[in-house]
């Protein structure tokens, strides 16, 4: 018996290390993953920001300045993960999105060149809460946005983050799925069609779907025939009972 008594010993000693790996393992999960209780002001998977990464920035001193029609506002609450930044610029600009947590490290989200520009923004891999700012040319002169402050916030918001619709002859009418809130309940007139070009002359409107009145809503335009080629806008709905936005790309094309 004493010739098994070192044996017997061993196994114990690993059988308690292996238990108290176990406990460790299951004690150290990222927030999350495997944990059904997140607070309501984080969106989903905030600990694993879907593989995206960004890159840290160092930034020059600039003088300030807001472009046309920078959104979202300041301390705006949005009900998508990810969101949509958007702004205008009087002429031709070279711009870049930029985003930090603490306001201190800025991480680099994207650039875009043109008049009309709109980047997008993943929340989650700010944990629900993000800095955002907006580096432009203007005149000749290189300007920067003061930060302003987005904050994630569970309410109504679109399925998707982008659409793509084919003009047909006539009016064209496509249905759009709204979740985290049923239709009936977002009040009157709860959408907008937003930064489409030729919308004067498009004439876009939403309405209930009567097919599916809960959780989708109709969008269309009328005068399709002013698209030559293609154009793209926002559609917009506001929840009232989290006062949150959220606003999704759709491009209409030929």
């Amino acid at each position: 018996m004493k010739q098994w008594k070192p044996l017997i010993a061993s196994l114990i000693v690993i059988a308690i290390a292996m238990g108290g790996l176990a406990l460790w393992k299951s004690g150290s999960a990222p927030s999350g993953e495997g944990n059904d209780d997140q607070p309501a002001n984080l969106p989903p998977g905030n600990a694993t920001p879907n593989g995206q990464q960004y890159e840290t920035v160092p930034l020059e001193k600039l003088p300030p300045l807001d472009p046309i029609d920078l959104w979202p506002r300041d301390g705006l609450r949005v009900s998508g993960v990810t969101f949509w930044t958007m702004w205008q610029t009087s002429g031709q600009s070279k711009c870049r999105l930029l985003a930090s947590s603490d306001g201190h490290n800025w991480h680099d989200i994207g650039s875009t060149a043109g008049e009309r520009h709109f980047l997008e923004t993943d929340l989650a891999y700010f944990s629900g809460e993000v800095k955002i700012a907006v580096e432009f040319d203007e005149r000749g002169k290189r300007y920067r946005s003061a930060p302003r402050t987005v904050r994630f916030g569970q309410g109504a918001h679109f399925a998707q983050r982008e659409y793509q619709f084919t003009i047909g002859i006539g009016k064209s009418e496509w249905a759009f799925e709204i979740v985290g809130r049923k239709v009936r309940d977002l009040g009157r007139e709860p959408f907008l069609a937003v930064d489409f070009p030729e919308a004067n002359e498009l004439v876009p409107y939403t309405s209930p779907d009567p097919s599916s009145p809960d959780d989708s809503i109709l969008f269309g335009v009328q005068h399709p025939e002013v698209i030559r080629e293609g154009v793209a806008g926002f559609l917009q709905v506001y929840d009232p009972v989290t006062n949150t936005y959220d606003r999704v790309l759709v491009r209409l094309k030929r």
